[in-house]
């Protein structure tokens, strides 16, 4: 279930579509960014904003596309989860642009998930 959020999350960051991005996201939910910064959103349409400012920041940087790996699964009672993994963010010849590590907590309802809490782990 979580590959497949995954994934479908990933094309929505491809496409470059904020509005895409943030139907992954509930609301309320809560980010921390790499630079330490958290962000708390409590409307869709502040998140669909927030989103395409990042993917089109990540496009300018020269994102083409993402891998994951190392990705860890722990249920969280019967309705949420926290999903780890590493990330890598790469150009379109394949090479990285950059590398971290992040933490999902993610709630299901209505038959699919959403994240509450995103997390990058600061070094």
């Amino acid at each position: 279930m979580v590959e497949r959020f995954l994934e479908d999350y990933l094309q929505a960051f491809n496409a470059r579509d904020g509005a895409r991005i943030a139907s992954f996201y509930n609301v309320p939910c809560v980010t921390m960014r790499a630079d330490g910064s958290i962000h708390a959103f409590t409307s869709q349409d502040d998140l669909q904003a927030f989103f395409q400012r990042l993917a089109d920041t990540y496009y300018r940087d020269g994102s083409r596309g993402w891998k994951y790996d190392h990705l860890e699964v722990t249920p969280l009672g019967a309705r949420s989860m926290l999903a780890t993994m590493n990330w890598e963010m790469r150009r379109e010849d394949g090479s990285v642009i950059r590398r971290w590590r992040q933490s999902y907590n993610f709630v299901a309802g209505d038959g699919r998930l959403r994240i509450l809490a995103s997390t990058i782990h600061l070094p």
